[in-house]
């Protein structure tokens, strides 16, 4: 075996019941078998995992097995790894999650193209939540001073870096410490990189959140008298490595949001009061140290309650106000053009806590998701979750907002109960009308606006677990193709609207039935979905168009329209006689209102020519799974095949 290009690093602690899908990924990877060393280190598991880790490697070139007695966290494992590793790069994996196929294929062939130091994947949360909006798009350069994108989003050492980075600066892992080792190294590696990439193209990385709970950050995390030197240690780090301003407020706002106050979690509750001191100690030594009120401005109404609590020595109330927001049980004060989150302590005349420290700062606390969707009478019905929690029912407004990518246009709805009489819950009903002022071709996405009083908060509608866009329709639209395509943006998962369609693109409709009249002529029928005006709305024409391959000849029929719930039946009677011989193409062609364009025909006949007489029209199924006829002798088309050169 020559030099490998990768070497993947797989710490391993009692997870016999993963670690077998985990490297099963590794050898399935589409890179070369010879380019990859694995190097498992079983860190003292007492569960099987060392014997099975022996088992998958035996017999197979390039894996090692390293067994070392318990270390007390992954740091130790991963390091151990690296002075092992001979590859150019150095991926790291955890045993309870695995790759994509292609994905050390294309991370390293985005290093070698940008000679990247570290490239981000993609990951894919599996019963975890994962930051989307790192992989909006594949960057090809970037560095940790870069505000977009934010490499922030992602300091998990789980990536690709090259190993000669990891060499020359000597970058290591934090060694017994359960949880936040891995910050510290992948931030020093972004520090010291010259190029970072971003590959969001590809799910990468599928990380998974263990169903028992049983992972060390589930279950708390590293005690703080561990965890906290380490976080301080990387504060440093970063403050040394960045002047006073925007980008050093940047990076040390997101390690307070996710380092610091992340402590004083729901998992708080079950600190011991030990545990609960030392967290406390260990926070507001780093909020004297770094958190100056640039920072705090930017952070929660509960992270600030907290800072400030902490800092002014009320630690009765750091336990009140962490036990308040376990429960979910601050209430919201809207007053004019403001509103507060009204924590314990809340105007407090003995405290005398500024009221802008509980202030939301324009931003309540919305929940807000899609529940659903569906077609319904000609309208798209969509369903959220849409509510300011705890603030009451007093002037609060729900709205559903189209806005157009590529321009200010917007469609405004408002939301309201499904069922008339309905006292407002928590879910609510829009109808998108499109006969109502129909929009133009393009992509629409969707916000959620609620208003309570004069505050106003707007968001994207992002899909709750389990929620599917319904399938296109044929609409009303204006100066476009008439289709109005429901879909979920990748990686957010927000809900948007595709207008106009591609001009390729299948139509939505059942397989046509497809059968031979006289000699010479098609019968073809099929139901369009449709959410299109009745009555005195717009006309709906429909075109079956039969367009000759080779010479682009275009035979065109009027197709008789018969309205039906949730479409249109069409129907028409194509005749081929004296057509061209050779392969001609179906599409439907819609026109409703201004608005018109070209579809395929669905057919569901599969490959091959359908049955029929040798020198009839035969319909068959492309590949795409769209309707094409076949016109002239079939013995003879075959024989041209292999004798060109005659004339049609």
């Amino acid at each position: 075996m020559g030099t490998p290009k990768v070497s993947v690093i797989v710490p391993v602690h009692d997870c016999r019941t993963t670690m077998e899908r985990t490297f099963r990924s590794v050898f399935e990877q589409t890179m070369p078998a010879g380019q990859i060393e694995i190097i498992a280190v079983d860190d003292g598991s007492a569960d099987g995992s060392g014997e099975e880790l022996d088992r998958l490697a035996a017999g197979r070139s390039g894996f090692t097995v390293v067994h070392q007695p318990p270390s007390g966290g992954p740091g130790r494992p991963r390091n151990v790894g690296i002075e092992r590793a001979t590859g150019e790069y150095v991926f790291f994996l955890d045993a309870d999650d695995y790759l994509g196929p292609e994905a050390l294929e294309r991370c390293c062939a985005m290093a070698d193209r940008n000679a990247s130091d570290v490239v981000v994947p993609k990951y894919v949360g599996v019963g975890r939540k994962v930051n989307p909006y790192l992989f909006r798009k594949t960057v090809e350069s970037t560095t940790i001073y870069d505000e977009v994108p934010n490499l922030y989003g992602s300091i998990t050492a789980l990536k690709l870096y090259r190993r000669s980075l990891l060499e020359q600066h000597r970058i290591r892992f934090p060694e017994k410490v359960l949880s936040g080792e891995d910050q510290a190294f992948a931030v020093r590696a972004y520090f010291e990189a010259k190029v970072v990439s971003v590959l969001a193209d590809y799910d990468c990385y599928y990380w998974v959140d263990r169903q028992d709970g049983s992972s060390a950050l589930q279950k708390g995390g590293a005690p703080a008298a561990d965890y906290f030197p380490e976080i301080e240690r990387l504060m440093a780090f970063v403050a040394d490595r960045t002047e006073p301003g925007p980008v050093r407020e940047r990076l040390m706002r997101r390690h307070f949001s996710v380092e610091v106050f992340s402590r004083f979690d729901p998992r708080y509750q079950a600190f011991s009061p030990e545990e609960r001191r030392a967290t406390r100690d260990g926070a507001r030594r780093l909020l004297e140290l770094w958190g100056t009120p640039e920072i705090m401005a930017q952070l929660t109404p509960y992270m600030r309650v907290l800072g400030h609590a902490l800092r002014a020595g009320l630690d009765d109330l750091v336990d009140e106000v962490a036990l308040a927001q376990a429960e979910d049980r601050a209430p919201v004060v809207v007053e004019d053009d403001a509103a507060f989150v009204a924590y314990p302590g809340f105007r407090d005349e003995a405290l005398g806590i500024p009221d802008e420290v509980f202030e939301a700062r324009g931003r309540l606390p919305v929940q807000r998701a899609l529940t659903g969707m569906e077609w319904r009478d000609g309208r798209l019905l969509v369903r959220a979750r849409a509510i300011v929690a705890k603030a009451g029912e007093g002037g609060r407004k729900q709205e559903l907002v189209l806005r157009r990518r590529d321009g200010g246009e917007q469609h405004r709805v408002p939301f309201r109960p499904e069922r008339p009489g309905d006292v407002p819950a928590d879910e609510f009903v829009a109808e998108i009308d499109f006969t109502d002022a129909p929009p133009v071709p393009g992509r629409w996405d969707a916000q959620v606006v609620i208003a309570v009083e004069d505050v106003t908060q707007e968001g994207r509608l992002v899909a709750a677990e389990g929620v599917e866009p319904p399938e296109p329709r044929i609409a009303a639209v204006r100066d476009g193709r008439p289709l109005v395509k429901p879909y979920l943006t990748k990686g957010v998962g927000a809900l948007a609207l595709h207008v106009g369609g591609r001009k390729t693109e299948t139509a939505p409709a059942t397989p046509a039935e497809v059968t031979s009249g006289t000699s010479g002529t098609l019968r073809i029928g099929s139901t369009l979905a449709a959410a299109l005006p009745s009555g005195d709305g717009a006309p709906t024409k429909v075109r079956v168009l039969l367009r000759h391959r080779g010479s682009g000849e275009v035979r065109a029929t009027a197709a008789t329209v018969e309205p039906v719930p949730g479409g249109l039946d069409v129907s028409a009677e194509v005749d081929l006689r004296g057509a061209r011989w050779g392969t001609w193409d179906a599409s439907y062609e819609v026109t409703v209102g201004a608005a018109s364009g070209e579809f395929r025909v669905p057919f569901a006949a599969g490959d091959g020519e359908a049955p029929g007489a040798l020198r009839g029209p035969r319909p068959f199924s492309g590949s795409g799974g769209d309707l094409s006829v076949k016109v002239g002798n079939s013995v003879i088309s075959r024989l041209r095949r292999v004798l060109p050169g005659r004339s049609q």
